[in-house]
């Protein structure tokens, strides 16, 4: 004799009462979400600034109360920042460039979220004006930049890994103590860049501009920096194991204390011997 067969059929009843109580919960919370969400993407479009800024946070709660809609606000968001702040195309900039209010808080929360619930979602900036944004530990691993424009932007402690940064401006950035490891930032400039201490190890710099970077202490270990311009960086104290330095040029760089076991130094231009007044290793 089955076990339900035996309960009192009020008891049944309750029990599938309780369920019908649950789903219709359900139900209803998923309905307010989907409220709350075109709400807040039909505020995005205002021409008010408050309203616009109401609408991205409004997207920033939503996603903290439904991880599953996550993915869908990353795209929003991204798109959002790509239609409003496009790539400025060269433009000067100074050091006291400031974004847009309300682009810089769409990177912000972006770059603030648990990357955990993005499923196959990707913060996508491509082609964006992003000059002299200032991210808090930045989460971008896999992130798309391709082609944005990162000047004097302030990412330092940001995780990047994997991040496709290929033909990006970061002239002037701060990415110190960051995350780059397997990174692909072939053509990107970094003149004057600050990456002390970050993780380069296998990052992907073919054609990179790094005059007078700053990567002391940095690890580029196999890392590809072939036909890299790296003249007058600062390099001391770097471990470069293993790296592809093919036709990269060093000349005026810094290379104290650096570490070159097993680099790829075919065409490599440094200082001439005579004129290096610090040691390399080995």
């Amino acid at each position: 004799m089955r076990v339900e067969s035996c309960r009192p059929a009020s008891v049944r009843q309750a029990g599938s009462s309780v369920g019908q109580t649950k789903d219709e919960i359900r139900l209803a919370e998923h309905g307010q979400i989907t409220n709350r969400f075109n709400v807040a993407v039909q505020n995005l479009g205002s021409k008010t600034l408050d309203v616009r800024l109401g609408g991205i946070y409004a997207l920033q709660r939503i996603m903290q109360d439904s991880t599953r809609d996550q993915p869908t606000i990353v795209a929003v968001l991204s798109a959002y920042v790509r239609e409003h702040a496009p790539d400025p195309k060269g433009a000067h900039t100074g050091v006291d460039h400031r974004p847009p209010t309300d682009i810089q808080a769409a990177v912000n929360v972006l770059a603030g979220r648990n990357p955990d619930p993005d499923a196959d979602a990707v913060v996508d900036l491509q082609f964006s004006d992003l000059r002299a944004v200032r991210l808090d530990h930045p989460r971008l691993g896999n992130a798309d930049l391709a082609y944005s424009d990162l000047r004097f932007a302030v990412l330092s402690h940001a995780d990047l890994s994997k991040a496709h940064v290929s033909h990006t401006s970061l002239n002037g950035a701060d990415l110190a103590d960051s995350q780059l490891s397997e990174a692909d930032l072939r053509g990107s400039t970094l003149i004057g860049s600050r990456l002390m201490r970050s993780d380069l190890r296998r990052a992907d710099l073919t054609g990179a501009e790094l005059a007078g970077a700053r990567l002391a202490g940095a690890n580029l270990a196999r890392a590809n920096l072939t036909g890299a311009n790296l003249i007058g960086a600062d390099l001391s104290g770097a471990d470069l194991s293993e790296a592809n330095l093919t036709d990269a040029n060093l000349k005026l760089a810094n290379l104290a204390g650096a570490n070159l076991a097993g680099t790829n130094r075919t065409r490599t231009k440094f200082t001439t011997p005579e004129d290096m007044s610090f040691p390399i290793n080995p």
